[in-house]
């Protein structure tokens, strides 16, 4: 005999009663929220349980996708069919600019995706589930302030470096959205208007200048022949290779003059710095910390920065992203 519980087939013992009416016919076993982190090289999904743990993820590269939308809704598809679980929210933190009224995104890395509708889309496919929706980089900030480096500073800008610059703004203990959802996009203000273009069309964007990528082509163009990644240029750098060293402390320059223009319009002190680039440690560290001593020197009408990596990683956007599923 056989008795059907949840989405599995259970067979019984030969002359066993069924008892169908003691159970459900699905049974959810915790309530979950639906995480999605959309950056400048893959998407990350995740189901999170009521204490922020990942219990389900899936990771789309979007280089390695022919169809990007076909394959977003495949794996929303396939992580949601648990049926161990129940999805009560939904956050979503996407690469910008967004536009948080509609639900509308135009991610400068991803151009096939340009005015793409996501959450008409997202709740589509899971209709009636409250979402919530930032831009990436604010869901690292809101991540670090609430559970990891930021949770002494009032006021705050969280950062991520990584193959994009992004920037979030915590004020007063809070969110700082803007009218759209992209006060802090830190990446693309020009500290160079005769500067190379970025690829918003600008001149002299923080991100054509101090992202990885950005860093590693300036080097290449000087000369330097290792591999096209940070990680590389970074050990070069280590290795005591004039060009890498280079590429970095001009990378490391512009970013700390960023920083430091941001600081100086808010008027505040702190800054948490997430992301790839941030995770080589003192061949980054060390040239930014005297970049900004520097900057700073000529700024009599600010505090001096506070400047702390990022305790929470790669998981920063995804917590983020379920944080303010949670509460809002």
């Amino acid at each position: 005999m056989a008795e059907r519980r949840g989405s599995g087939l259970q067979i019984l013992p030969h002359g066993f009663k069924s008892r169908l009416h003691l159970h459900t016919l699905t049974v959810k076993t915790f309530k979950a929220t639906l995480a999605i982190d959309i950056g400048a090289t893959k998407i990350a999904i995740a189901i999170a349980d009521q204490d922020l743990r990942f219990i389900h993820r899936r990771t789309i590269l979007i280089s390695d996708s022919p169809d990007l939308t076909r394959d977003f809704h495949r794996e929303i598809l396939g992580i949601v069919s648990n049926s161990s679980f129940e999805v009560l929210g939904i956050g979503i933190a996407s690469a910008g600019p967004i536009d948080r009224a509609t639900g509308v995104i135009s991610p400068v890395n991803i151009p096939t995706w340009r005015d793409f509708n996501l959450i008409t889309f997202v709740q589509e496919i899971l209709p009636g589930v409250p979402v919530s929706f930032l831009q990436d980089a604010v869901a690292v900030a809101y991540a670090e302030k609430r559970i990891g480096a930021g949770v002494d500073f009032q006021h705050m800008l969280g950062m991520v470096v990584s193959t994009g610059v992004g920037g979030g703004l915590i004020l007063n203990d809070e969110i700082f959205h803007g009218e759209l959802g992209n006060a802090g996009f830190f990446g693309h203000h020009s500290i160079d208007f005769n500067g190379a273009p970025c690829r918003c069309g600008r001149l002299g964007c923080v991100e054509s200048i101090s992202s990885g990528p950005s860093m590693v082509s300036f080097a290449q163009a000087s000369g330097w022949s290792g591999p096209t990644n940070f990680e590389s240029l970074s050990e070069s750098a280590r290795s005591g290779d004039v060009l890498a060293l280079a590429a970095i402390e001009r990378g490391t320059h512009g970013l700390a003059v960023g920083i430091l223009n941001t600081l100086a319009i808010l008027d505040i002190s702190a800054v948490v710095i997430g992301g790839g680039v941030s995770f080589a440690g003192e061949i980054f560290w060390k040239p930014l910390r005297q970049h900004l001593r520097n900057e700073y020197t000529h700024m009599t009408l600010a505090r001096e920065p506070i400047v702390v990596p990022a305790k929470l990683e790669k998981d920063a956007g995804l917590l983020g992203a379920a944080l303010s599923a949670k509460t809002q």
